[in-house]
């Protein structure tokens, strides 16, 4: 006599499925790295605090970071910022190509002459200048990004 009815298999299939999707969501899914690591640095321009801004972590593929998400950070005034992903603070381990993108606010007459405060060259993502590796214990510093205005 078999022991095991088509509900039985059924409840252990869905009882395989659930244990799987729990040990996803606990262990960060498929990204690269796991749990989110915090992520906190300062951008310099040409030795100077950066005091606005945007910087943008996006997962470098050919460095073997296969995540699909990137980390962003708004530069803050003394030019410090802290990157999140997914709204979450922190960003998973590997290593990532990072871009800068800071404005002046242009003049509300002509919208289109806000001038950027570092080289537009930083912003590129295909052809980055920049690139970091987030690890879980980083030296000081790690994170600190300089740029120049041109």
């Amino acid at each position: 006599m078999v022991n095991s009815s088509p509900a039985r298999a059924r409840r252990r299939r869905l009882a395989s499925a659930v244990t799987l999707m729990a040990t996803l969501v606990l262990t960060g899914g498929c990204q690269p790295g796991g749990s989110l690591r915090p992520v906190t640095g300062k951008v310099t321009v040409d030795g100077n605090p950066l005091t606005k801004g945007m910087v943008r972590f996006i997962p470098d593929k050919e460095k073997g970071n296969t995540g699909t998400t990137e980390s962003v950070g708004e530069i803050q005034a003394d030019g410090t910022y802290t990157l999140y992903t997914n709204s979450k603070p922190g960003a998973p381990t590997g290593w990532y190509k990072v871009t800068v993108n800071a404005s002046e606010v242009p003049d509300s007459s002509k919208p289109m002459t806000g001038k950027s405060l570092v080289d537009p060259k930083y912003s590129n993502a295909e052809h980055p200048l920049l690139s970091v590796e987030v690890v879980s214990s980083p030296s000081p510093g790690a994170y600190d990004l300089k740029v120049s205005s041109r």
